[in-house]
């Protein structure tokens, strides 16, 4: 579904469903009760399942945020403070609570954010029950009619209120509809799915999660408004962390991230219990077998799992095959690359760096220079320190010593690794470490975004997120790829779509953590043609890779590295030849046999 035609759908769904409530004689008070319910329960439910959905926080606290909200108006409107202003405050200042919160986030398991926002609502609910000047304490408060100053209703009635309630909860649905499927929504994602390369590329995954919370947090407090004016009275029971425990199961039962599984989560936890109702005695059984029913059968939620099950019957669950191979030419590659990656003009260079984890020397006093517009390949056995040196340089590891880890004027080492993209360094990953939620288009987009700035200073034409998105598309021979996820691609297209990605950085110095680990030969020749595009283009390159014929064919210069140390430098033929890097890789007593083997 076309997002234009889906905000239309929640659109008119909003206005039915307004409609019903507000004609006057249409419905009893009854239903109308069982609406607004729906309406604000929906609201906060929406709130905690985007913020799940898009970043995988989990937040039992969010009732703090609709309490806020309901507590706001009910002061505000006693002063005569219309509508409009009263959403707006409340919004704001939960947001403003909520992104100082999330700032935590990240630094947290699920567990512990989860108990953290626990906390948050177990301290709303005492300051509920002490505040009673503005609270009522635990006897509650009456709220005063709504009043809205854009429509010169000085006073809205209870049918009103139910309208107006029906009205949040729209504008709350599109308005997570617009950034779920948005820059925002794609960037929380990327964050979500694989923490370590969105940092790669720039992103700041702490200061992502807080942006979510906050909006999130600012969404819920809606919900409270609506509890104010179509109660009529709050209840600081309604409030509390039993609540907060219910908007949980409707997030689950409907299927986190989904707006319309927000809907019927909200629906599930108003509409059983009532159901019910009629037996108090056991509502609760009713409830609680229900949501073990779903919960075993339908274990995504109820939209997640009916979607599936929907894609295979209509035959779009499995994909065979989905394109052919792509043939690769260096020129049109290093045509592609001249559009999206600027010359490099800066050398990269390490001196005398070590890196020490406890008593393992990783590293030890090593160095190498990546000149510009150069390719250099770093071989070496395993554990000989070859990802430790990229992880330092990509920041992800901390030298316990070093002269200097520099990109031209630019000390690697004084940046926060989101910096090292913006500073021009750009890596791939051995696994490809793609956003398991973001197909390739949207994962090109999300990157380009983040390497404007670098586009733009490097002196390359200004393209939009999109075009440049659709180059590499083009260009990597992605077309029949493109919206699909990471987890429907053969593992070679996944490699080509890791240094797609790293295309749209902008980033002038790239280095490539195995580019051919796993792929057979007619992958390895598409890998390799994209490399020699990319060298003759001026980028540096540094190609860190067991396939040592591989890494000689393609760099300037080769640096081998064993147990930490730097065993030899120089030209590809003299290191492919070199005594202690066939003793490094084959061992003393088979160097002769390899000489021999190499020299015929």
């Amino acid at each position: 579904m076309s997002p234009l035609l889906r905000r239309l759908l929640i659109l008119a769904v909003g206005i039915g469903a307004g409609a019903i409530a507000g004609i006057p004689g249409l419905i009893g008070g009854y239903p109308q009760f069982v609406m607004a319910s729906v309406a604000f329960f929906s609201i906060v439910v929406l709130a905690v399942s985007m913020v799940a959905g898009l970043t995988g926080i989990w937040s039992l606290g969010h009732m703090a945020f609709v309490a806020l909200g309901a507590y706001l108006a009910a002061n505000l409107s006693a002063l005569g403070v219309p509508v409009e202003v009263i959403a707006v405050s409340a919004f704001a200042v939960s947001a403003a609570i909520g992104f100082v919160l999330g700032l935590s986030a990240g630094r947290f398991s699920v567990l512990y954010f989860g108990l953290l926002t626990m906390a948050l609502s177990l301290a709303a609910s005492e300051v509920i029950g002490h505040w009673s000047d503005y609270t009522g304490g635990d006897e509650g408060m009456p709220v005063a009619p709504a009043r809205i100053f854009l429509l010169g209703i000085g006073s809205l009635g209870l049918q009103g209120a139910v309208v107006l309630t029906i009205s949040l909860a729209t504008f709350a649905f599109l308005l997570a509809d617009i950034v779920a499927h948005g820059s925002l929504g794609r960037k929380w994602l990327a964050v979500k799915s694989q923490r370590v390369a969105s940092t790669a590329i720039g992103l700041k995954p702490q200061l992502e999660n807080a942006k979510a919370f906050s909006l999130s947090a600012g969404i819920a407090s809606l919900a409270g408004l609506g509890i104010a004016y179509s109660i009529s009275y709050l209840d600081p029971v309604g409030f509390d962390l039993h609540v907060g425990v219910q908007l949980l199961v409707a997030t689950v039962v409907g299927g986190a991230g989904s707006l319309l599984g927000a809907l019927l989560g909200a629906a599930f936890i108003v509409v059983v219990p009532e159901m019910a109702r009629s037996v108090p005695s056991v509502s609760m059984f009713v409830f609680g077998l229900s949501t073990v029913l779903i919960l075993l059968f339908l274990r995504k939620g109820i939209v997640p799992t009916v979607s599936a099950w929907l894609a295979r019957l209509l035959g779009r669950g499995q994909r065979n095959s989905v394109g052919e191979a792509h043939a690769f030419k260096a020129d049109a590659v290093a045509d592609l690359v001249r559009q999206l990656l600027p010359a490099a003009t800066d050398a990269l260079e390490v001196k005398d760096l070590s890196v020490h984890f406890g008593g393992v020397r990783a590293l030890d006093g090593v160095g190498l220079s990546v000149p510009a517009g150069k390719a250099v390949g770093l071989i070496g056995p395993n554990g000989a320190g070859k990802t430790t040196l990229l992880n330092v340089l990509s920041g992800f590891y901390q030298a316990t010593r070093a002269d200097a880890v520099t990109l031209g004027d630019t000390d690697l080492t004084t940046l926060p690794t989101h910096g090292r993209a913006a500073a021009g360094f750009g890596r791939t990953f051995q696994h490809a470490e793609l956003f398991g939620e973001l197909t390739l288009r949207d994962m090109f987009e999300t990157t380009a975004e983040l390497g404007a700035a670098r586009r733009k200073a490097g002196g390359l034409p200004a393209a939009s997120a999109a075009e440049v998105a659709q180059r590499i598309i083009d260009g990597l021979g992605l077309s029949a790829y493109a919206d699909l996820l990471p987890g429907e691609l053969p593992f070679g297209i996944q490699k080509v779509a890791d240094v797609g990605r790293v295309l749209a950085t902008g980033a002038s110095v790239i280095a490539l953590d195995e580019p051919f680990a796993g792929l057979d030969a007619a992958e390895r020749t598409a890998i390799r043609t994209i490399l020699q595009g990319m060298r003759q283009a001026g980028v540096s390159i540094l190609i860190i890779d067991h396939a040592v014929q591989e890494v000689m064919d393609i760099s300037d210069r080769v640096v081998a590295f064993e147990f930490g140390r730097l065993l030899v430098e120089g030209l590809p033929e003299e290191v492919r030849h070199h005594p202690e890097v066939l003793r490094a890789y084959f061992g003393t007593s088979e160097v002769s046999a390899v000489k021999k083997v190499v020299a015929a």
